[in-house]
């Protein structure tokens, strides 16, 4: 299957094969929908794409690598799925997984790890999944396929970047539409000059404090620490700053995923698109604005920009630091 031939994930299909081109794809994935959505479709096709002997970026659905990976023959392509009676996927599954992308690709250019409803892990199985996750093998893609990605740990959410599928996406938050509200204003100025772009990181550096802050606000309204000894308490808290730091990360990456899902639109409308193939088919004039004048190449080059500031928040660069330097590739 190749990515041409998904029209319901259209924008997803985009999005992924403009990463492989540009060699920008990140080391794990969170691919969030609803069941029957096309996540396993997805994964397949990319997994394909990585290792097809006979496309560069796309999967010919007709080689031998791609029919091995299909079939889930492929030495080099590692499936983890619920065990059939617990639906759970246990520690010793995991283990498995990790010993397997742990080792050199076999046949393949890279190796792709793809666990199937990964929020069934168990809390053993989630916790020493997140030690792959802080220290990934070389050339190797980790898959993460959920319909209820509420249910993993906020650690694991923090280190993956997410895409949405379904054509019944959830809700987008307050935050979302706050964001989103910004990249409209931002996109539809003429001429997009500094000014635009420094009004716009200010903007999306005070809503990331204020998250940031009303984490920290909830978490401190209740504190079961209160009667621990001092060494305890310090133990607890420390893990306490843990857990909101990887929440926060987890309602960040929403944020950067609304921003890099508005920039991916304007790629499809500059490529000639319809609404139906968009993530945001209620705001079909304010793309149109937004893509109005734009070439092929700058649409794509925004895109890259809004990837790399991703990166760098994975890497812990500094916030305003990161979105600045992103952000002023838009101009």
């Amino acid at each position: 299957m190749s990515f041409n031939d998904f029209t319901g994930s259209r924008d997803v299909a985009v999005r992924l094969q403009h990463s492989l081109q540009r060699e920008r794809l990140a080391h794990a994935h969170l691919f969030a929908g609803p069941r029957g959505s096309g996540k396993i479709a997805m994964a397949t096709t990319l997994a394909q794409a990585l290792n097809c002997l006979q496309k560069e970026h796309d999967a010919c659905g007709r080689c031998e690598a791609c029919r091995q990976i299909a079939e889930e023959t492929h030495p080099d392509v590692h499936w983890v799925r619920p065990e059939s009676k617990s639906r759970r996927i246990q520690i010793a599954q995991i283990r498995e997984f990790e010993r397997a992308v742990s080792l050199k690709a076999g046949t393949g250019r890279m190796k792709v790890g793809i666990i199937v409803d990964a929020d069934c892990m168990t809390e053993p199985a989630s916790n020493a999944f997140l030690k792959t996750l802080e220290e990934p093998p070389d050339r190797t893609i980790i898959l993460l396929l959920t319909a209820e990605p509420q249910r993993l740990l906020p650690t694991i959410l923090s280190r993956c970047l997410r895409i949405s599928f379904g054509a019944t996406r959830a809700a987008r938050t307050p935050e979302q539409e706050r964001a989103l509200s910004l990249l409209v204003e931002f996109t539809s100025a003429q001429p997009r000059g500094i000014v635009n772009v420094y009004r716009l990181h200010t903007e999306l550096t005070k809503l990331l404090v204020e998250m940031k802050g009303k984490i920290e606000e909830e978490a401190d309204e209740v504190d079961p620490h209160k009667e621990l000894d001092p060494e305890a308490r310090e133990k607890l808290e420390a893990e306490r700053a843990a857990q909101m730091e990887g929440e926060y990360r987890g309602v960040r990456e929403l944020v950067l995923e609304e921003i890099y899902t508005w920039f991916a639109d304007v790629l499809l409308c500059v490529s000639g698109a319809e609404a139906p193939a968009l993530a945001h088919t209620d705001r079909w004039a304010d793309l149109q604005r937004a893509a109005a004048g734009l070439s092929h190449e700058r649409a794509a080059a925004h895109l890259e920009a809004v990837e790399r500031i991703r990166d760098a928040l994975a890497r812990n660069i500094i916030e305003p630091f990161a979105l600045e330097v992103g952000l002023l590739k838009l101009i």
